[in-house]
C-alpha cells in the first residue's frame, strides 16, 4: 500500500521534511516512521522505527540515521523510508514528484556521507547517501612472502586512519609516500590456509572518519600477475571487492608454536624425534610460563639482575617479562598452537607491581632480580585455589579471544600431559622417582585446567595418559615427572599427524564423508 508524496524540502540543514496525503482513514492514527538501511555485500539490512502521529508530513532527522550506522558503512548507501499503520505497511510514493532537482544536504550524515532523497526503481522514496572516496591499486609487488600494495587516494577531504582488508582481516598503512598515496605490507602467509594450494580472498579497504568505519571498494586498473619462488599472486577488480587469486608453490612444513614446557617442546627436538623436520617447524616457544603471566603487561627489568643462569634459563627468564609470545604468534601465524599447562600447574604466578610473573623458583629464584625484590605475591593452585582460577579464568578466556581475533587460521591443539611418579632405572627396573612433589595433587589440578578448556573452546587435544607412560634414567634431562620413556615422543607425532590429517581431509568437504565414517568404522 502506498501514500502519496505532494512535496520534499530541507529544514534547519538537518532535518528532511516529506509532505504527503494522508488517507483520511489514516490522519492521526497512531504510526510508526520505519527507516531500513538495506542490506549490502556481506552485511544484514538495518532497521529503526520511531513513533509518529500521521498529519501532513513526517521528518527524517540525521540523528535518527545515526541508529543505522552500525559496525561500519559503506561508500553508497540506500535508506528506504515506509510507514506501518493499523499493522499495515505503506510505502511513500513519488508519483509526479521530481526528486532528481532537490540537492545533497549541506550536512553530512555520520560525519562522512552527502545524503539526498532517491527514487527508487518503483518510485518510491528513498535516502541515498554518498562520499567521494576513490582508492586505485598503482602499483604491487612481492618480497619474498609478503604483498606490498601502494593505493593512489582522492577524495574532498582523505581520510588519515586506512587498512587494507584481506578477507575481513585488517592491515594498517606501513609508509604515506605523500598525502593522498599510501602502502600496505600484506603478509601472505596469514591468507593462506595450510589445507589449500590455491585460494580466493577479497581485497578491500576501510578508513575512519568522525568516529564511522567506512568499507571502500579498492580498484585495480591494470589486473597484476606476481609470481616469486613462494606464491603466484593475481589481483583483479571485481564486485563488491576486488578478488586475489594465491597459489602456494610448495607446501611447507606444518608450523607450530608451543606454549608450554618440554613435555611438548622436545616432540620438535632431533634428539626425540629425528624426523620431525620433515613434517613440522617450530616456529616460536613460550617455556614454563603461566598463562597468567603470559596475558599480564610487560614488566620492565634491569638487564644485569638476570644473572646466576645459564643463556637458556636466562631466555626463559626474560621472555616471561617481556611477554613478546603474542606478538610472535601474530607475526608468524603458526598453523597450530600446542598448549600445555605445567607453568600454571607445576609453578603458579608471582603478583608483581601490577603485572604478573611465573613462580617460577627453579629460575627466577637464582636471580638478584628476585632475591632483591620487596613486594611480591605468590599465588598458586595449591595455596589459593579460588583466587588462582579467578585470575587463569580470565587469562586463558582473554588468550583465546586473541587467538580468534589475530589467528584465525590457527589451531589449537591441548597436550594434555600428566605427572609421573615412576622412572626406568638403567637395568629396566620400575622405581619411585624421589620427591616432594605430589603426583596425584597436581594431576587433579591438570584435570580442571584442561576440563576447562575443553569445555569452552573447540579445540583437538593430545592424550597420552592410557598407555602411562613414566619417566627413565637415560633421558636426555635426567629424569623427572614429565620426562618420558622415548616411544612418548614418537607417539604424540603420531596424535599430532592424525589431528593434521583429520583438519585436512575436513577442510576438503569431498573427504569429510569420508573420514567421517573411518572414524565411525
Amino acid at each position: 500500500m502506498n501514500i502519496l508524496v505532494e512535496n520534499i524540502k530541507y529544514r534547519d540543514n538537518a532535518i528532511i521534511e516529506i509532505a504527503l496525503n494522508i488517507p483520511k482513514e489514516l490522519k492521526l492514527k497512531p504510526a510508526e516512521l520505519l527507516l531500513t538501511r538495506r542490506a549490502k555485500h556481506r552485511n544484514k539490512s538495518i532497521a529503526y522505527s520511531q513513533k509518529i502521529s500521521l498529519d501532513n508530513s513526517v521528518t527524517i532527522n540525521l540523528n535518527d540515521l545515526y541508529h543505522l550506522k552500525g559496525e561500519s558503512v559503506s561508500v553508497e548507501e540506500i535508506v528506504d523510508v515506509a510507514i506501518t499503520a493499523e499493522e499495515q505497511l505503506y510505502e511513500l510514493s513519488l508519483a509526479d514528484f521530481d526528486v532528481t532537482k532537490i540537492k545533497y544536504m549541506n550536512e553530512k550524515v555520520w560525519g562522512t556521507h552527502w545524503i539526498k532523497p532517491y527514487s527508487t526503481n518503483k518510485k518510491k522514496v528513498a535516502i541515498y547517501t554518498k562520499t567521494d572516496f576513490v582508492a586505485k591499486v598503482i602499483e604491487c609487488s612481492l618480497e619474498k612472502s609478503d604483498l606490498i600494495i601502494t593505493v593512489e587516494m582522492n577524495a574532498t577531504i582523505l581520510p588519515q586512519d586506512c587498512y587494507a582488508t584481506i578477507s575481513g582481516k585488517r592491515y594498517a598503512i606501513e609508509s604515506r609516500l605523500n598525502l593522498n598515496t599510501i602502502v600496505f605490507r600484506i603478509p601472505l602467509q596469514n591468507s593462506v590456509h595450510l589445507y589449500k594450494t590455491i585460494s580466493k580472498e577479497d581485497v578491500s579497504m576501510q578508513y575512519i572518519m568522525n568516529d564511522t568505519v567506512v568499507a571502500a571498494h579498492l580498484h585495480v586498473g591494470n589486473p597484476a600477475q606476481l609470481n616469486n619462488e613462494l606464491y603466484t599472486i593475481q589481483l583483479n577488480s571485481g564486485e563488491p571487492y576486488a578478488a586475489m587469486w594465491i597459489e602456494r608453490k610448495k607446501n611447507d612444513a606444518v608450523k607450530v608454536a608451543v606454549l608450554g614446557s618440554c613435555v611438548t617442546r622436545d616432540n620438535f627436538n632431533s634428539k626425540f624425534n629425528p624426523d620431525y623436520k620433515k613434517s613440522y617447524e617450530c616456529v616460536s616457544l613460550q617455556n614454563q610460563s603461566s598463562i597468567i603471566s603470559l596475558m599480564a603487561s610487560a614488566l620492565a627489568f634491569p638487564q644485569d639482575k638476570i644473572d646466576n643462569l645459564n643463556d637458556w634459563d636466562t631466555w626463559n627468564v626474560k621472555t616471561d617479562f617481556q611477554k613478546q609470545f603474542l606478538n610472535d604468534l601474530k607475526k608468524q601465524q603458526p598453523d597450530y598452537l600446542i598448549i600445555d599447562l605445567f607453568g600454571d600447574i607445576f609453578f603458579g604466578c608471582l603478583r608483581v607491581a601490577d603485572s604478573f610473573l611465573t613462580n617460577n623458583y627453579w629460575k627466577l629464584a637464582k636471580t638478584s632480580y628476585f632475591k632483591e625484590l620487596k613486594n611480591h605475591d605468590a599465588i598458586t593452585l595449591q595455596n589459593n585455589r579460588d583466587e588462582y582460577m579467578k585470575l587463569w579464568k580470565k587469562a586463558v578466556n582473554d588468550l583465546f579471544a586473541f587467538l580468534q581475533a589475530e589467528l584465525p587460521n590457527c589451531k589449537v591443539v591441548l597436550h594434555k600431559a600428566r605427572f609421573t611418579d615412576s622412572y626406568y632405572d638403567n637395568e629396566g627396573q620400575v622405581k619411585t622417582i624421589a620427591s616432594s612433589v605430589n603426583v596425584q595433587t597436581l594431576n587433579q589440578y591438570w584435570d580442571l585446567l584442561d576440563g576447562y578448556i575443553q569445555e569452552n573452546y573447540q579445540i583437538d587435544a593430545i592424550d597420552l595418559t592410557k598407555e602411562k607412560y613414566i619417566s627413565y634414567e637415560g633421558h636426555p634431562w635426567g629424569v623427572f615427572h614429565v620426562h618420558f620413556e622415548m616411544n612418548y615422543y614418537q607417539q604424540f607425532l603420531k596424535q599430532l599427524h592424525r589431528i593434521v590429517v583429520k583438519n585436512y581431509l575436513e577442510a576438503e568437504n569431498v573427504f569429510a564423508t569420508i573420514y567421517q565414517e573411518l572414524e565411525q568404522a
